[in-house]
């Protein structure tokens, strides 16, 4: 059984763990009984670990799976679309691009990363003054730190573009600035790289930060920020480690709960049934689909663009994580290739429905980086810098010989646009329904122009491509400065 990190054990309450500034009315005034106090919390392994915890489960995604990785993330994009339920006034914000700095949608996320970033700042402001752990003990935990802080800042600027860089608990700045690009930039990058320096190759907790996520991550953000040259060199470094390989079972299991620990998973989301949970397949699930009693099926459907689906290749392996057909408990059958069907269209069933799931909550973890997706960024990375390559080639050919289809030669290619192309299409159809869309499509320059083909998105502007920093946090802070456009 795997061993991972237990959100259940957080003796470390993130909402009351900082007290706001004193008050000077008397009235306002009220006995502390206990606070926390960092000076003495943090002595201790234990205390340690409890912040630790605390900042990775907000940061992870299955801290807020639905908005993350799906509202957030696909639906702007060409590959999934939602419909039904109360949810669907949300939803179709995002796929019509009609969104504005009020939602939540915005806010939620921007809260827990923060809550995030200021847990892992109160670790870092404090470690060096403990004493009775090891040296190494202590560098590792730091590095978690580093590592996890890192993180939340560079999913935030995947949102929202350069935002304020706190990086301590010992000053409070109520109107912090937004950072600049290049400041953005350095930090992510210098911290991921301290990070990895630091960490180990494997930990006992599986879900925690190892030298692999960090360099898998770096290699993401050079990537998405087209430092060509650093991403291929990053990646590389990944491979070099020579502990990741591609899951070589049934790849329609690859995400069921039994095999989520596998050699492919460089950094996971890990999940429970009853807490921190994927809850997905509730949203996946067609109408009247004869789901097990333990199980819940939401109004709100996400579905598949059935004219993406007709774009694989038709003996792809690939294609066995999807839902074309069912019958209903009473014996009605559904098509769901066809529009006119109740259920709409085809469902990615990824993230294989768990037996012990308890009503939405599945016990599957969510990878957050795949090796498939360091191949994948090192044969972008090359191609941006020569043009089509044996290596580029070969790499993307390592997914397709996975998926059964027939493999590329460097001749099929005659121009670089012609296997960046050919790349964009291949993360498509392997990473369907992991979040990633948005931010493929927006490296490559085509989130507005493959959401206008789509349908549905008349209203996609270039300055789309970044979110609205919420505005309840323009209103709290005059020296933020609003995204372009909004």
């Amino acid at each position: 059984m795997k061993k991972i990190i237990q959100q259940s054990s957080i003796v470390f309450i993130a909402i009351a763990v900082f007290s706001l500034s004193s008050c000077e009315k008397d009235f306002l005034k009220e006995e502390v009984y206990t606070q926390y106090d960092p000076a003495t919390f943090l002595q201790t392994e234990q205390g340690i670990n409890s912040v630790l915890v605390s900042s990775y489960s907000n940061m992870v995604v299955t801290a807020n799976m639905r908005d993350r990785m799906y509202i957030l993330n696909e639906f702007a994009g060409d590959i999934m679309w939602a419909w039904g339920g109360s949810l669907e006034t949300t939803t179709i914000l995002f796929s019509s691009f009609n969104w504005d700095s009020q939602s939540t949608m915005f806010s939620n996320p921007w809260q827990q990363y923060y809550e995030s970033i200021r847990n892992a700042n109160s670790l870092l402001d404090n470690i060096d003054k403990v004493s009775g752990l090891s040296a190494d003990k202590l560098k590792q935990y730091k590095a978690e730190a580093r590592f996890i802080r890192a993180a939340d800042y560079y999913y935030l600027w995947e949102l929202f573009g350069p935002v304020p860089l706190v990086t301590t608990t010992a000053e409070l700045n109520f109107e912090p600035l937004r950072a600049t690009d290049e400041e953005m930039n350095t930090f992510i990058s210098s911290e991921l790289e301290a990070a990895a320096n630091d960490l180990p190759l494997t930990q006992s907790l599986w879900g925690k930060a190892t030298k692999g996520a960090a360099l898998g991550l770096l290699g993401k953000f050079y990537l998405n920020t087209r430092q060509w040259q650093k991403a291929a060199d990053i990646n590389k470094q990944v491979v070099d480690l020579n502990k990741y390989k591609l899951f070589s079972g049934d790849i329609k299991n690859m995400f069921a709960v039994q095999n989520e620990v596998n050699d492919e998973v460089v950094f996971t989301s890990p999940a429970l049934a009853t807490i921190h949970s994927n809850t997905y397949m509730a949203h996946a699930f067609p109408p009247n689909y004869p789901i097990q009693s333990n199980w819940t099926n939401f109004g709100a459907q996400f579905c598949v663009y059935n004219n993406w689906v007709k774009t694989y290749n038709p003996a792809d392996k690939r294609l066995s994580w999807f839902l074309f057909n069912y019958t209903e408990p009473n014996g009605k059958v559904h098509d769901l290739l066809n529009s006119a069907d109740a259920g709409r269209a085809v469902r990615c069933f990824k993230y294989v429905p768990d037996p012990a799931g308890v009503g939405a909550n599945h016990g599957n973890d969510v990878p957050m980086i795949r090796y498939a997706e360091i191949l994948l960024n090192r044969s972008e990375a090359l191609n941006e810098l020569s043009g089509p390559n044996q290596e580029s080639v070969d790499l993307l050919n390592l997914i397709r010989k996975r998926a059964g289809v027939p493999e590329y030669r460097v001749s099929d290619f005659s121009s670089k646009e012609a296997l960046r192309d050919a790349l964009l299409d291949e993360r498509g159809w392997e990473f369907v329904a992991e979040g990633m869309r948005r931010m493929d499509l927006i490296r490559q320059g085509k989130l507005i122009s493959k959401a206008m083909a789509r349908g549905g998105a008349a209203n996609a502007k270039d300055f789309m491509t970044r979110y609205p920093i919420p505005l309840n946090e323009i209103k709290a802070n005059p020296k933020l400065v609003q995204n372009t456009g909004y």
